[in-house]
């Protein structure tokens, strides 16, 4: 990945989900990196990535982050903050995707499809959305600036593929284990068993029985948005290995018909209405992919009037953060 301007780019996170999934969307798209620092934990010591055909080692101790022109920071948030200290201390910018720096509230929370302001991009940190809001902003701020909404309730379908590469492993052990008629495991990433079973939470619950993801996605959609909009939220761990799927029941200010929904949709950047003939769009269908996928678009019986519609959307979040935080950079570095 050499280019005439050449950067140096570090990678924290390398060997993770959407540590792993950065790097081929860095192959794919035209940032000219000379050289990559991949970063991971101690777990990862002796491992190398594939970049452009060629082996790198990764770091396992943390580098001087003098002298990098951005860093990506795919960490856990109980990590991302000392990444971000670091970084403003060497004076290079950073693209934070756990979602940590996002609750202060004074990092711009950006995506690309939404529009960036200029004095946004010239910010040291930069945060990006976790993968579920960054679907539903996609699909949701066309809606409010068409028709201003005023009520949004939904209820959100997580893979274990949100909790990295320990829920996927820890899925494919329960799963293994049961068809073996053998004890699964004990949990210790979730709290409680996942395969073949749906659990109506997500994380632990707080205040009013809402969990911090929850109270997440009501917070950053309405960041995004501009707005205050009320938002209720039921996040539920499904048993699959990848993507996310939402029911989403709006409402607006002013009246929207299905099929006007639908082609307001279908010409917003980031989105794709499901049209091919068959029941969809799975959360399968979305994985590999850069777009929400909508379907099911209909008329909410439930409301008054002409301003309630329900619909359902599913994308894969890990790539669509992977290829969002790619994107950042390319705008902060003025190569977009």
């Amino acid at each position: 990945m050499t280019g005439r301007r050449g950067l140096r780019v570090g990678l924290v996170g390398a060997t993770g989900a959407l540590g792993s999934e950065l790097l081929q969307v860095l192959e794919e798209r035209t940032l000219p990196i000379e050289e990559l620092v991949p970063v991971a934990t101690d777990v990862s010591l002796g491992a190398e990535v594939e970049v452009a055909g060629s082996s790198i080692p990764v770091e396992t101790e943390p580098p001087s982050l003098r002298g990098l022109d951005f860093l990506f920071l795919c960490v856990p948030r109980a990590s991302a903050l000392d990444w971000v200290r670091l970084a403003l201390h060497a004076e290079v910018p950073c693209v934070d995707c756990s979602g940590a720096v996002a609750e202060t509230g004074q990092v711009p929370l950006l995506v690309p499809d939404l529009g960036l302001a200029e004095d946004a991009l010239t910010q040291p940190v930069l945060a990006l959305p976790p993968g579920p809001v960054l679907a539903w902003s996609l699909v949701l701020a066309p809606i409010h600036a068409r028709a201003r909404l005023c009520r949004v309730v939904a209820t959100s379908l997580e893979s274990v593929g949100g909790a990295g590469r320990g829920g996927l492993e820890t899925l494919r052990s329960e799963v293994l284990a049961l068809f073996n008629q053998s004890e699964p495991p004990e949990p210790s990433l979730f709290p409680c068993p996942v395969a073949f079973d749906c659990v109506p939470n997500v994380g632990d619950a707080g205040p009013g029985d809402e969990t911090a993801g929850e109270a997440e996605l009501a917070r950053d959609l309405a960041r995004l948005l501009g707005a205050e909009l009320p938002v209720a939220v039921t996040s539920v761990q499904v048993p699959t290995f990848a993507g996310v799927g939402a029911s989403l029941a709006i409402e607006t200010e002013e009246p929207l018909d299905p099929a006007g929904l639908r082609d307001l949709l279908g010409k917003a950047p980031g989105v794709r209405v499901w049209d091919d003939g068959r029941a969809g769009p799975t959360t399968r269908d979305p994985t590999g992919g850069t777009a929400a996928l909508v379907g099911r678009v209909r008329r909410d019986p439930s409301s008054d009037g002409e301003r309630g519609l329900l619909l359902w959307l599913s994308a894969d979040p890990v790539r669509l953060a992977a290829e969002n935080a790619v994107r950042l950079a390319e705008a902060r570095l003025g190569r977009g």
